[in-house]
């Protein structure tokens, strides 16, 4: 049971500052999220994943598809404050139809 509350005690939830909508942290296919699930937006929060050390916390618009050397899908995001551009895992509960746009119509990789 310790283990249970320990782990509800590090999970949070946020609002999406793009679209307004609540996002639970805690979904399969990602460690530690900092992007909505609904319009794919994230913040700049990290300078490492999962560390929330960026002095940025810029908007980050997702701006294509790439994908990792086993296969796995990444959304690429460029920050709208300073142009860094990061990469996040695919979620489980991320908005297929709009992973799908990124894929067609996104940059991917020409921006890394």
């Amino acid at each position: 049971m310790k283990d249970q509350n320990e782990k509800e005690k590090k999970s949070f939830e946020f609002v999406c500052k793009n679209c307004k909508k609540n996002v639970a942290d805690v979904t399969s296919g990602t460690h530690h999220r900092n992007h909505c699930p609904f319009c794919l937006w994230s913040r700049h929060v990290d300078i490492m994943p999962g560390d929330r050390k960026s002095k940025c916390w810029g908007m980050m618009s997702p701006v294509g598809i790439t994908y990792k050397k086993d296969g796995e899908e990444m959304i690429v995001h460029q920050c709208q404050k300073c142009g860094c551009v990061g990469k996040n895992r695919v979620a489980g509960d991320d908005d297929q139809k709009l992973i799908e746009k990124l894929k067609k119509e996104g940059v991917g990789d020409r921006l890394l």
